[in-house]
């Protein structure tokens, strides 16, 4: 038996096993629910690393050298011919998933987070509150964080009426490795962020780490995402059988047709160097772009946290970052005020307000980038790409540590 505070922690990924971290440090004991029975390091592709990201990471324990990703130098915007029209310089690293998820992974123990458990709902239970998972088992606790991500079992027992909503626009992704790009392509892109536009539409491709996490020249791998306006989104997101996976579908469900006439429309649209990177890619994934945005944070002792809360569009780069600064916030009014409805209410004060900015950004970073070339400024848009003067105000309080 112990004294201590227990939180229960819907989601272990990164912002679940951050919080995790951060409560234990304070003294709490701590149990991570996850629902999927596996590792999730195998989840993601490409993402952008902050400062702010290494900082809420050293305070768990975990010492991430820049060098984990990829330096990024440069922003390049390339013409439809394939020509260079400008180049911004730009610092900026790019990583892979696996290298923030397993290190925090590993600095939990591996009796605290118990995968395979699916929570059905959160429950009141005397002063505190308790799970009821899907096999009608319960487990009682002080506290709950829902940081059960974009399809967040918490956030809709609370907030029901509040769905992640369609933008209008789709998001192609994907990746090759960069030896099997042409020496023009390797050249060309060499250690920049490529940005192009369509019109009314935008791509852009970044290296990344390649296969066991390699960040040398020549064993990297090229990541794109690519905008596109549509209203047949539903036609795209339906599988051969029929079923529709909106808002996003399985890479192995999306037709052979689909893949296709996408990869025939990069031809058509794009520069030749990045049409041979979604050419090029595999098993590229499609989803509908959303975003969503709650008008609290916290429902008596239950506080949503990371994506569970906000989703904003992938134009900032933010969602890893904003799931670390929440943890980190969160931690920090617990260990702050003593109470639990009192820390809860700071935390809700503290961090409601960026999440709704993050949001309203990101949706103004979306209409800028498929806006008509007429009204579209390229450099702006490289500029104010993910967010930076957000991300910077947000976490010069929390990563002092």
């Amino acid at each position: 038996m112990t004294d201590r505070p227990r939180a229960l922690v819907i989601g272990g990924s990164v912002g679940g096993l951050m919080a995790a971290c951060l409560l234990r440090q304070i003294g709490w004991d701590v149990a991570v629910f996850e629902k999927t029975p596996g590792d999730l390091a195998g989840r993601g592709a490409g993402l952008g690393l902050s400062s702010e990201l290494f900082g809420v990471m050293r305070r768990v324990g975990v010492h991430l050298h820049p060098s984990t990703g990829v330096a990024v130098s440069s922003l390049l915007w390339i013409d439809r011919s394939g020509g260079v029209v400008s180049r911004l310089p730009r610092p900026w690293i790019t990583g892979a998933w696996s290298r923030i998820y397993r290190p925090l992974r590993e600095a939990v123990p591996d009796g605290i987070v118990q995968p395979g458990r699916t929570v059905a709902r959160v429950e009141a239970e005397g002063h505190g509150l308790a799970l009821r998972f899907a096999d009608g088992t319960r487990t009682a606790g002080d506290l709950v964080i829902g940081a059960d991500g974009v399809h967040s079992t918490t956030r809709r027992q609370f907030l029901p009426e509040i769905e992640p909503r369609y933008a209008g626009y789709i998001a192609w992704r994907g990746m090759v490795e960069e030896a099997t790009l042409t020496q023009d392509a390797r050249a060309l892109l060499g250690d920049s962020i490529a940005f192009t536009f369509p019109e009314g539409e935008m791509t852009l491709s970044t290296p990344i780490p390649g296969f066991g996490d390699d960040t040398r020249d020549g064993h990297r791998r090229y990541y794109f995402i690519w905008y596109r306006p549509t209203d047949a989104v539903a036609e795209l997101m339906t599988d051969e059988a029929g079923r529709n996976h909106f808002p996003a579908i399985p890479p192995t469900a999306i037709r052979a047709s689909v893949i296709a006439a996408m990869k025939e429309d990069a031809r058509a649209l794009l520069p030749p160097v990045l049409a041979e990177i979604v050419g090029r890619a595999e098993q590229p994934l499609l989803q509908a772009v959303s975003d969503l945005e709650v008008p609290r944070l916290v429902f008596g002792r239950t506080a949503l946290l990371g994506d569970a809360a906000f989703i904003a569009r992938p134009h900032v780069a933010a969602g890893i970052t904003k799931a670390a600064l929440d943890a980190a916030a969160l931690a920090d009014a617990l260990a702050a005020e003593g109470d639990v409805p009192r820390a809860l209410a700071r935390y809700e004060r503290e961090r409601l307000g960026f999440g709704t900015a993050l949001v309203a950004y990101s949706r103004a970073l979306g209409a800028a980038s498929l806006a008509p070339a007429a009204t579209r400024d390229p450099q702006r848009l490289m500029r104010e790409y993910g967010a930076p003067h957000l991300l910077k105000d947000a976490g010069a309080a929390d990563i002092s540590s």
